[in-house]
């Protein structure tokens, strides 16, 4: 196929390689500054533009296709969105320190957009755009954190079917959807006050568009596709896998499917969304080269291809050497989607459970079965492969490269794919249904199709009630037994409405801790970032001075009932109209108000 018209001889096309290649350079010399964050984005309105211009039209949108993705996120609104500040129950010690991260950027008045920040070598970009967006909501605390990550999962769902609509005829597109947006990891990670699911969003958008190019031969959807790919990289770091697994798409299509597509349309459009995917992740691989050691110790860690990584491997499941833990890893990798085994990032811990319903863990071998045999059979498009291909990709590596195994953050980026392959055996299900409902006597063609269609509807619903009884299992884990991060959180933010009031942990890492992991200053920003007002932490107590303690009222101390049953009667000496309120339902966590 040869090239649009004035693809070839397009001078803003140059002009615009020209500018991004300078902004790049420009930023490896000198660093970040406003001007050269506004010519790198020159250089990509320049060359989209022009690639608009010259790639024709798409083609009309059907109705039923613009109105599926608001539909989806309409319906799946409630599961994603109700009671979101107070389930889960449970607050991680992620949520707190994410939450600082963001409020920290967010204030920064010139903060470097392509360059790594101080919490594990993260992207500082997403931490200044999440923070900002926490402040349009209305400032960065529990409720409203949790909800904008609840609307991201919530675009995933929608976006989603644009990706899934792809592969599969409109129904099965949106059974797709379904199943992706019905994951209880999805769903309850994404209504924790996170940014896991960033890459996820990133994914289905930069797929979604990079299939829509190629099928259709469009330059400028490709463009745009490979640069959204290419903010992978500026969000948590699983979204540096979008980019690859479509690489490796493309070496699978010159490989096998050569001549249906063609050599020249693969790498002109793998060349087009590799340009563009180099020029967006550019600025941000300068300034891992030049970041301090420190700052890429936590990604560098991640990889078992490290002696880092399998030292911490080996740690982290207590293996007796760093071969028995990289055996380990490899094994819970495998057996990720078929065991109960719990997330190894600990954001959720769900226990008992494992990443997707087991239902959802059979019918995905089904569905890779499935696309394997078309593809050899070439009973399908080559479109199909992709899933195929990208989920067996993702599938090793989290086994044998990346450690901590398996880590449900990190590997949120599989369920798109996973849901697709999920779609897959159940449109292969129904079809032998309806082939075998065909074979009754009496039965009419058409009247065939019922049986499957019921039969696929009653799998999607069994996943749905199945993945709901999983996500709840966690939240009345929460409501049963408490949680010392969110319980006492949730405490300050209805008690720091009053400025003058401060709050105090009497704590220490032995006999006394009252959070279950951490130290001072931790235990501190756990405080702080509930709090109204900066001045109200008031700091942390030593158990043996709790008895003796004395502070201007309104205060609250939170302490332990062991440690508060020793020094209750000094305590109330001083303070006789003390009140104690129970942070955990079974009282172990007290908090003792003074007004």
């Amino acid at each position: 196929m040869a090239p649009p018209k004035g693809f070839a001889a397009a001078p803003t096309l140059y002009l615009g390689a020209m500018l991004g290649a300078l902004s790049v350079l420009l930023y490896a010399v000198s660093g970040f500054s406003g001007w050269i964050g506004v010519l790198w984005l020159a250089a990509l309105v320049l060359i989209a533009a022009q690639l608009w211009a010259i790639s024709g039209s798409l083609g009309r949108v059907g109705v039923r296709d613009a109105v599926a993705p608001f539909g989806l996120m309409l319906a799946f609104a409630p599961l994603y969105l109700l009671h979101v500040p107070a389930w889960p129950v449970q607050v991680n010690s992620d949520e707190v320190a994410i939450m600082l991260w963001a409020k920290q950027y967010a204030a920064q008045p010139n903060p470097d957009m392509f360059g790594l920040s101080n919490y594990f070598g993260q992207p500082i970009a997403m931490g200044v755009v999440w923070g900002k967006l926490g402040n349009l909501f209305g400032g960065i605390e529990l409720g409203h954190m949790r909800l904008l990550h609840a609307l991201v999962g919530l675009l995933i769902v929608g976006a989603s079917y644009a990706f899934f609509r792809q592969l599969f005829t409109l129904p099965w597109a949106l059974v797709a959807s379904a199943v992706l947006g019905l994951n209880h990891s999805l769903l309850m990670i994404s209504r924790m006050a996170m940014r896991e699911n960033t890459p996820v969003l990133i994914e289905v958008v930069a797929l979604a568009l990079l299939l829509i190019g190629l099928r259709k031969r469009h330059h400028f959807a490709t463009f745009a596709g490979g640069a959204v790919a290419g903010l992978g990289y500026y969000v948590h770091f699983p979204g540096r896998m979008v980019f690859p697994i479509w690489l490796v798409f493309l070496v699978v299509l010159l490989l096998a499917y050569r001549r249906e597509v063609g050599l020249g349309t693969i790498l002109r459009f793998g060349a087009t969304a590799t340009a563009a995917f180099v020029l967006v992740a550019a600025p941000y691989v300068v300034a891992y080269q030049k970041a301090p050691p420190e700052l890429k110790a936590h990604q560098r860690q991640a990889l078992l291809l490290t002696s880092d990584g399998r030292k911490l491997q080996q740690n982290w499941v207590f293996a007796k050497t760093v071969w028995d833990g990289y055996k380990t890893n490899v094994r819970y990798g495998l057996t990720a989607f078929n065991t109960d085994r719990v997330d190894h990032a600990y954001i959720y811990p769900n226990y008992g459970h494992g990443i997707v319903d087991p239902l959802t863990g059979a019918l995905l071998w089904l569905g890779a079965a499935v696309l394997l045999v078309r593809a050899v059979r070439r009973r399908g498009p080559p479109w199909e492969v992709f899933v195929l291909s990208s989920f067996l990709v993702l599938w090793l590596v989290y086994a044998f490269v990346v450690g901590q195994a398996p880590d449900y953050p990190r590997m949120l980026i599989m369920l798109p794919l996973v849901a697709a392959l999920v779609a897959a055996a159940l449109r292969f299900l129904s079809g032998s249904v309806a082939s075998l409902a065909r074979r009754l006597p009496r039965l009419e063609a058409r009247s065939a199709v019922v049986p499957g269609a019921a039969a696929a509807v009653a799998a999607v619903s069994a996943i749905g009630v199945w993945n709901g009884f999983i996500g709840w299992d966690f939240i009345q884990k929460g409501r049963v037994n408490g949680d010392d991060i969110g319980g006492t959180g949730r405490y300050i933010e209805r008690h720091s409405k009053n400025p003058q009031e401060r709050f105090y942990i009497a704590a220490d890492q032995g006999q006394f801790n009252y959070y279950e992991w951490g130290w001072p200053s931790i235990w501190e920003d756990r405080i702080r970032i509930f709090t109204s007002h900066e001045n109200q932490l008031g700091g942390v107590i030593a158990p043996n001075q709790l008895g003796q303690f004395s502070s201007t009222a309104p205060f609250t101390v939170f302490t332990r009932n062991d440690l508060w049953s020793q020094v209750k009667t000094q305590f109330e000496s001083r303070y006789p109209d003390a009140r104690v309120h129970r942070i955990t339902p079974d009282g172990r966590l007290l908090a003792v108000n003074v007004t």
